[in-house]
């Protein structure tokens, strides 16, 4: 049985399985020798070769010979690296992967060799080496993604500085050492949507959703590209599989209803943002958007009521209080308005929206300093200076304030 499942390359399993037997005769013995040298463990592959030679000298001292002169060799080449001389080390692991070309722990000490000496280019070659000729050794993979995850960490720092040209380099560096580091692709991936090319990151995420394919923030990333590329179906299934890992993530049920209003399936965007109030009353973006949908539809009203439910979860939410502001200015309640902004502003200074709505409810109610005030420091606001501008214009400001004389 432990004989077959090492022809079948099942190595791991034969491992396993050989240690449950007390009874070991020679065969098995030499056995358990050729499994522990697959597995790179010379301390085991020793042991059981000297229980061979027990009962059988003459037939295994070839191997118990070569078995003991690589073990020297490489408790030489050891003892030179952990001695501090790096470089001695370098040479002398390279004259062991020449003696001997098909063993995969002499070219895990020459990568490791190299990586202490901070050269990762040439520690992943002979990581690789050491991989491809000993699939079952896990430790050669883990030095692979550590020297992989220094990139990373590069990457991650002038991510966090918004230089995405360099961190670019640094997680496709990572990336390039490890094909596999589906960590890499998808901080790729985020940095392709910050910089709006929304079809490279769809491509690298989806290759990283190929090998994790649970991460239910890939698949939120995922369906805003597609968002993004005007392809609402892609987008809809991502979204779903998003919440199918993640039931209670409120973000892709927000991202649905707004796909929803832009669909113009205004009961379907209604019902996901009840949805999210019922799970979460705190979540005031989807007050924001049942606001913003009652006043495309006139009910001033209803509007104030999602206003109302959303204060009294969040009393200091100012994108609430700035839209409150907007909703009674349209209802030509300027005192309301004004509160409304004060208080947004009072959470936000030099909040845009409710600047502008607090000029509106002053000129309205003829406070003209307040108001010009208001407007003036709107204006600073890209978004909000043309229109600011407009309303200080002296004819404009005249006319909207005639009321006053």
């Amino acid at each position: 049985m432990v004989e077959d499942l090492y022809y079948k390359g099942k190595v791991l399993e034969a491992q396993v399985l050989i240690e449950t037997i007390e009874d070991k005769n020679e065969d098995l013995y030499y056995l358990g020798y050729q499994i522990y040298i697959k597995l790179d463990d010379l301390n085991n592959a020793n042991k059981y070769l000297q229980k061979a030679l027990e009962l059988n000298e003459n037939k295994y001292t070839d191997e118990g010979d070569q078995l003991g002169e690589l073990i020297n060799d490489l408790k030489n080449a050891n003892k030179t690296l952990t001695s501090g001389f790096i470089n001695e080390a370098i040479q002398e692991s390279k004259i062991l992967v020449n003696k001997y070309k098909n063993n995969s722990i002499c070219y895990y000490r020459l990568g490791y060799a190299y990586k202490e000496n901070k050269d990762y280019d040439n520690a992943i070659i002979n990581f690789n080496k050491a991989k491809d000729l000993n699939p079952y050794n896990s430790t050669y993979q883990d030095e692979i993604r550590y020297i992989s995850n220094i990139e990373m960490l590069k990457g991650k720092e002038y991510y966090d500085l918004k230089d995405y040209q360099m961190a670019l380099e640094h997680f496709n560096k990572a990336l390039e050492y490890d094909p596999v580091n589906s960590a890499a692709m998808f901080r790729i991936g985020n940095i392709y949507y910050a910089i709006k090319d929304y079809l490279k990151a769809v491509n690298i995420l989806e290759e990283g959703l190929k090998i994790n394919t649970t991460n239910y923030k890939v698949l939120y990333m995922v369906s805003k590209c597609y968002v993004a590329l005007n392809e609402t179906e892609k987008a809809f299934s991502f979204l779903d599989k998003t919440i199918e890992v993640k039931p209670d993530y409120l973000n892709a049920y927000f991202e649905k209803a707004k796909l929803y209003k832009s669909q113009s399936d205004i009961d379907m965007a209604i019902k996901h943002l009840t949805d999210i109030i019922n799970i979460d009353d705190s979540y005031y973006r989807a007050y924001e958007l049942l606001i913003d949908i009652e006043v495309s539809r006139n009910d001033l009203n209803q509007a104030i009521t999602y206003g109302n439910k959303a204060l009294l979860a969040s009393p200091t939410a100012y994108t609430i209080l700035g839209r409150m502001a907007a909703v009674y200015n349209e209802k030509g309640s300027y005192e309301k308005a004004r509160d409304n902004a004060k208080l947004s502003l009072k959470s936000k200074k030099n909040y845009a929206p409710a600047l502008f709505e607090l000029g509106i409810s002053e000129m309205n109610l003829c406070n003209k300093i307040a108001a010009k005030d208001a407007f003036n420091k709107c204006k600073r606001d890209r978004n909000y200076r043309r229109t600011a501008s407009d309303y200080l214009k002296p004819d404009n400001f005249d006319y909207y304030t005639k009321h006053c004389n």
